[in-house]
């Protein structure tokens, strides 16, 4: 039902290319500030004289535990209102937004306070069972608090990117990202450098970027989206319950493939090997974080056009995407590839250079599990759910196959090849759905230049290096700004035009 209320517009009419630069600028503004915080973390706990190799890999693999259950706390339904509310409210549907957010709310809380319970429950028998340490119960507790928090936290986020405010949807991480920063250098340098004291941590950032989002919320959105009424719309609700179920299948799959090869190292390998194994995920996923931001923006984009009926602009950004993006990231890939030993070393000390080992194998593969977000988030926008089920399903199941079958024998390097693996099929599957909904035109001759260009540098690097025994901080940075200034030279015309492509996008 429509209501004839007048409101604040929070879906601010304004051309494609003007999101992406705008909106766009705020994403990568706070990516670029917030990406480094959960290293920091990292580097204070993981060169504490206090905190071994063990205690870093239960606190990750427990962390790695809640980000698996954090998929039942509201049955995909949280998932969906950045599907929804965009369609909802360009339809001035105002009934809807209120019904679903509230609905999203309810599902929430009821699954979070059961999954708690058990957790609490069975909190000892983990802790002896399963991570072999007794002081895993104190950080289970905390982390069940956490779990509670963290899931109203990314329900407001949930809001703000369905409404593509990016300057709100990042401010909260960042704050919540610093404030555990923050609190856990306070800890390293006073000398409080247990690893149940970081684990707190972890709970008050948590504490203080809620606090921060609910401001937010309660000034700028609460009254818009809470003036219409609570209804039971059966066939508006049967549409979102279809979707937040494949929402909510994908989240699952998706979940475990992202933490059962951590929770396989710790249960094949023990507490060090998940140490390593942790560290070198968290530099393997540095890539995530410097390129991925956009995808969050692209989800409610894509859904927002399909909404207006502009589909051609959808095959543009995704073009646009394809072709310059894999650039940029194969370049990040090969630069950690080249220094991987010096890189660990610089962050986590000598004891995790086993972490360096493995970036240096697997890192120039990061562009699969890049790719492969950017598709989900560009179905996703398409409506089209279901295609993250069908395709981490195949993923999940090879990858556990595998690791029950090879994992204890062949150890930590195994776990970064079957990881690899399982993204190349989530790429190879979900590119095969975008092809079915896209056509993509991609820039050829712009991408091989670069790939064969990249080869020739980061080869002569290479050589270059073993010349020298290795590299320190300052021959990194050197290479570094090589790299960037050769690849800008050999593109410094195309890069021009890529800014009036974007420009174009509006028309």
């Amino acid at each position: 039902m429509k209501t004839s209320h007048t409101t604040i517009d929070l879906l601010e009419d304004e051309n494609l290319g003007q999101k992406l630069i705008k909106k766009g600028f705020w994403l990568y503004l706070f990516s670029y500030l917030v990406a480094p915080a959960g290293y920091l973390v990292r580097l204070l706990i993981s060169n504490s004289p206090e905190v071994s190799v063990e205690e870093v890999g239960i606190l990750y693999s427990i962390i790695s535990l809640v980000s698996f259950l954090n998929v039942y706390n509201d049955l995909g339904l949280t998932e969906s209102l950045q599907y929804f509310l965009p369609k909802f409210w360009i339809r001035k549907e105002y009934n809807h937004i209120k019904t679903t957010i509230w609905l999203s709310l309810g599902a929430q809380m009821l699954t979070s306070l059961l999954i708690v319970g058990g957790l609490l429950l069975g909190n000892e028998r983990l802790a002896n069972n399963y991570f072999h340490s007794e002081q895993a119960r104190t950080i289970l507790q905390y982390f069940c608090i956490y779990f509670l928090g963290i899931n109203l936290f990314q329900t407001l986020q949930s809001i703000f990117i369905a409404f593509q405010k990016t300057f709100d949807y990042q401010v909260i991480d960042f704050v919540k990202m610093r404030s555990i920063v923050g609190f856990t250098a306070f800890c390293f340098f006073s000398g409080r450098q247990s690893i149940e004291r970081y684990s707190l941590n972890w709970l008050i950032g948590l504490g203080i970027g809620l606090l921060l989002g609910g401001i937010i919320y309660f000034r700028k959105y609460h009254m818009p989206l809470m003036q219409g009424n609570f209804e039971r719309d059966k066939p508006m609700l049967k549409e979102y319950s279809r979707y937040a179920l494949w929402a909510f299948i994908g989240a699952n799959v998706g979940n475990l493939f992202g933490q059962i090869i951590q929770q396989m190292v710790i249960y094949f390998l023990g507490a060090e090997a998940a140490g390593y194994y942790a560290n070198f995920l968290s530099l393997f996923l540095i890539g995530n974080m410097l390129f991925a931001p956009i995808m969050t923006l692209l989800f409610p984009l894509v859904s927002e056009l399909i909404e207006k009926k502009d589909h051609q602009k959808v095959g543009i950004l995704c073009s646009f995407f394809y072709s310059y993006l894999s650039i940029g990231i194969l370049i990040f890939s090969a630069f950690m590839m080249l220094f991987s030993r010096e890189i660990t070393t610089l962050l986590f000390g000598e004891k995790f250079l086993a972490s360096g080992e493995l970036l240096g194998w697997f890192s120039l593969f990061q562009l699969f599990g890049i790719f492969a977000g950017f598709n989900f988030s560009l179905l996703a926008g398409l409506g089209k759910n279901f295609v993250k089920v069908i395709s981490r399903g195949i993923s999940v199941i090879v990858v556990v196959l595998l690791g029950l079958y090879g994992l204890k024998e062949y150890g930590l390097g195994f776990a970064g090849l079957i990881y690899i693996l399982g993204n190349l099929i989530l790429w190879l599957t979900s590119l095969y759905f975008v092809l079915q909904e896209v056509k993509l035109h991609l820039d050829l001759k712009f991408i091989t230049i670069n790939i064969l260009s990249l080869t020739l540098l980061i080869g002569g690097l290479y050589r270059v290096k073993m010349s020298f025994g290795g590299a320190d901080i300052i021959g990194m940075i050197g290479s570094g700004l090589l790299i960037c200034s050769i690849i800008y030279i050999l593109n410094r015309k195309k890069i021009g035009h890529l800014y009036q492509e974007i420009i174009k996008l509006k028309n």
